[in-house]
């Protein structure tokens, strides 16, 4: 995932095969909880891509940040590429290492910012310890409103963290595009 590469060293028992040193360092990066999906393609000489997917199967990406269209420094991103089944939930998850990294506990809505100037108050699903799970309220009008489709990619670039708010950009072969 984003190119990173991780060694993470694997030993049969009657069981199957067990990950090992390094597994738990990665379990940690990618925020992953019960009911993600770890997909493994294997490329050759011990070699795997993986995909992660959450909850509503949405494939989720932790990578670097995306720079801003406003601004020459960096923004915290991360993306979600829509999957058949999202379009049916009614909420997408927000990675735990984002939601703990860069936005505030008990917080109950998030604003996105379109390309128009519209403002969208979109309510947000927290844990027991007010860390934000998931954008939810308010999702599927976006989504339905702005065309979004299974296998579009969206990111959502925080552009600020006190009363969060984002832009959220598709994502495809000619660059992205504000929503």
């Amino acid at each position: 995932m984003g190119g990173r590469v991780w060694n993470i060293e694997v030993i049969r028992s009657d069981e199957g095969i067990i990950f090992t040193t390094g597994w738990s360092e990665f379990f940690a990066h990618h925020s992953l909880n019960f009911g993600y999906f770890v997909v493994f393609e294997y490329r050759g000489n011990s070699t795997f891509f993986t995909s992660i997917l959450d909850h509503s199967g949405c494939e989720v990406h932790m990578d670097a940040p995306i720079a801003s269209s406003s601004s020459s420094e960096p923004l915290p991103s991360f993306q979600i590429t829509m999957s058949a089944r999202s379009c049916c939930h009614r909420c997408i998850y927000v990675p735990g290492t984002f939601a703990r990294t860069h936005l505030p506990r008990f917080v109950n809505e998030v604003q996105i910012h379109d390309a128009a100037g519209r403002v969208w108050q979109i309510g947000l699903d927290r844990r027991g310890n007010g860390i934000v799970r998931r954008i939810a309220r308010g999702w599927a009008v976006f989504y339905s409103t702005k065309n979004i489709s299974p296998g579009d990619t969206c990111v959502f670039e925080l552009i600020n963290s006190d009363i969060p708010a984002f832009n959220v950009y598709t994502v495809a072969a000619g660059g992205r595009q504000l929503l």
